[in-house]
């Protein structure tokens, strides 16, 4: 049986889940995996029943308000999709390539959220420009190289993912750096010391490849990771750029300086060489 509600937020990586689990624990009183049996409201508030993740219990709460946030889906009913002789998913979305928006070898293509894969402002535009273009000059069509993957969370603390997952590097070489924001300088001095993140590189050439985190300011920690990744920047190439003092971005430096010792062996000599540059 499968429970949605038995994670809090998008993250893969264990640690950072875990982390961000603690943190709000401590701010809400949080029902990881109940399965919600009856909601009925009442005059003075909604009253919801729900069975415990763990035993099974039955619980009855009441509350002013609920709140459902059950997602997004594309409106693709009464367009008999299934008859346009191309692949659906098994929720009945069009199979498509990210890099064309082309659905097979049809003179179909998606664009925008529809197809579900980025369903965010940045990645529907460039959609809309990949799908727009092919379809005008079809057959003839051609792939574009996508943005590394950015999702940003705003809630607070602040949440992201950038470039490749902890879930989908689990198999690979990849080394991890890490940085606590509860004794990291800025965040203590205003007061929001709480978070963390992991970035990860790869073994031997020591190019970033993603991260995950949650913490204070991370949509701008986030840009920098993605822009850094985009560029195939090594963790030696990140650690020779200037990080002013004091501020949030320097915990990037300390998660930087963490993976830089995990490295292969030559990759953590390049870095090496790069902690002789002022500022890191």
């Amino acid at each position: 049986f499968y429970n949605p509600f038995d994670k809090l937020g998008p993250f893969t990586d264990p640690e950072v889940a875990r982390r961000f689990r603690k943190v709000l624990g401590a701010e809400h009183d949080l029902a990881l995996g109940a399965e919600v049996t009856d909601v009925r409201a009442e005059l003075n508030g909604v009253v919801l029943r729900h069975r415990e993740s763990t035993g099974g219990r039955q619980q009855e709460r009441r509350f002013a308000r609920v709140l459902a946030a059950v997602g997004r889906e594309p409106a693709l009913k009464g367009l008999a999709l299934e008859q346009a002789g191309i692949e659906l998913d098994d929720k009945g979305v069009p199979v498509c390539d990210p890099d064309t928006m082309q659905c097979g070898d049809s003179p179909i293509f998606l664009a925008g959220d529809c197809d579900g894969a980025r369903p965010i402002l940045h990645e529907a535009v460039d959609d809309g420009a990949f799908a727009g273009t092919n379809a005008a000059r079809y057959p003839d069509v051609h792939h574009h190289p996508r943005r590394v993957a950015l999702n940003i969370g705003f809630t607070h603390p602040q949440l992201a993912m950038i470039g490749k997952t902890f879930k989908e590097l689990e198999h690979q070489p990849v080394a991890i750096g890490e940085v606590s924001y509860e004794d990291q300088g800025r965040a203590r001095v205003i007061g929001q010391n709480r978070g963390h993140l992991r970035v990860y590189a790869e073994h031997q050439s020591g190019k970033l490849v993603g991260a995950e985190l949650f913490g204070p300011a991370a949509e701008h920690t986030a840009h920098l990771l993605a822009w850094a990744i985009q560029q195939e920047s090594t963790v030696a190439d990140v650690l020779k750029l200037p990080f002013y003092h004091p501020t949030i971005e320097e915990g990037l430096r300390t998660a930087l300086r963490d993976v830089a010792h995990k490295l292969s062996e030559r990759a953590s000599r390049d870095c090496e060489v790069s902690s002789e540059f002022p500022g890191a």
